[in-house]
């Protein structure tokens, strides 16, 4: 087993690896449980971060930066 292969999900799931790396790590995929279980833990985690950076921030804080310009 490669273990520089599982050293790429992180990479993987923020679209960070080039096409070569990309379509080795996605033959491998399928074949590692532990892989696809990192996989899922870090697309959810990615989801809840860009859920939190997506809240809109209070008028005061526009209203403010605009001010500053």
């Amino acid at each position: 087993m490669n273990e520089s292969l599982h050293a790429l999900s992180g990479a993987y799931v923020v679209d960070a690896l080039d096409d070569d790396e990309r379509a080795t790590f996605e033959e491998h995929l399928p074949g590692c449980l532990d892989c696809q279980r990192e996989v899922a833990s870090l697309r959810e985690a990615t989801a809840l971060m860009a859920d939190d950076a997506a809240l809109t921030p209070p008028p005061a804080l526009r209203d403010s930066m605009l001010a500053g310009i």
